[in-house]
């Protein structure tokens, strides 16, 4: 699982802007998150594992208050880097890399990170389109029947009602990972063969997805990429909060088109514009032009191994 590091700062653009570059930095490693104001930050801290909180003196005045493990205090006098007790105290006036060195190391030394290692042969797609597609997971399944023929692919199905009732999915998963008992052996049980495809298919009722945050949604999915697999294909739906964390961790996101390309036009210069990823690794696919030929050469350019 992927520790959590909560970034507030007495400015919210600085935090905000610090979050972006330590998950391009760090984000297979870390989830780094901000929030608006500190009541809302101490409820999340209550309610998930917090690895560390990065702030200042004056913004949060009783840490007793707060669960996390750490606190790395942000200071524009002292260069110098010093802990005291649960405290770390670090120069806000350098290059965020800096700050972000010193977090790695302190809580390195506490976790083995080899012992939880991705599947780094393995490759994250995510399916998205901020429209509805119809068709959409057919086409999904579609295109890693091509890549199959070479590569073991698995199928995550985040649409909430293509599993209705099933007994065997997402929700046993969820409450695996809520209990802190999910293992390789306990997601095998969850993969589904159908016509000689591997699924892990979506949640029993649409209200089991409420029961996790999108942050421990993208915990899970890390989880599934240290499966045996070349790929894992992710089916998200049109919640883009839902699955924006797993965008961080994606190799590449496929962004599907359809009639009205406008709302997609629209959600990648947004992407752009936020600078939340590399816009490299996202990619058009355009339903209108989908035919064998066309399929095939953009299987060929977006999966060249």
């Amino acid at each position: 699982m992927k520790e959590i590091i909560i970034v507030m700062d007495v400015d919210p653009i600085y935090s905000k802007k610090f979050c972006n570059q330590a998950n391009k930095l760090l984000g297979k490693k870390y989830n780094f998150i901000t929030f608006n104001n500190v009541k809302q930050m101490k409820k999340y801290a209550e309610d998930n594992k917090v690895e560390a909180l990065v702030t200042t003196d004056q913004f949060v005045e009783n840490f007793d208050e707060v669960k996390a493990k750490e606190f790395y205090l942000l200071n524009e006098k002292d260069k110098k880097t010093r802990k005291e007790g649960k405290k770390t105290y670090i120069y806000k006036l350098q290059n965020v890399k800096g700050i972000l060195d010193v977090l790695d190391s302190d809580i390195g030394k506490k976790y083995d990170k080899n012992k939880d290692k991705l599947n780094e042969s393995c490759k994250l797609i995510l399916y998205y389109s901020p429209t509805y597609i119809k068709n959409k997971f057919e086409l999904v399944k579609r295109i890693a029947k091509v890549i199959s023929k070479k590569k073991k692919v698995l199928i995550v199905d985040f649409d909430e009602f293509d599993n209705y009732k099933g007994m065997v999915g997402l929700s046993n998963i969820i409450f695996d990972y809520k209990e802190s008992l999910l293992d390789k052996e306990r997601l095998m049980k969850e993969i589904t063969t159908e016509k000689e495809q591997d699924f892990i298919k979506s949640v029993t009722y649409p209200e089991d997805f409420n029961v996790i945050s999108n942050i421990d949604l993208a915990n899970i999915v890390n989880e599934i990429t240290k499966l045996n697999y070349d790929y894992i294909f992710v089916n998200a739906d049109m919640s883009f909060v839902k699955c924006q964390y797993i965008l961080n961790d994606a190799d590449l996101m496929v962004l599907i088109r359809g009639k009205d390309n406008t709302k997609s036009d629209k959600f990648k210069s947004y992407l752009k514009n936020e600078n939340q990823i590399d816009i490299k690794k996202v990619t058009i696919l355009d339903m209108e032009k989908l035919d064998k030929a066309y399929l095939s050469a953009f299987c060929k350019q977006c999966f060249k191994d």
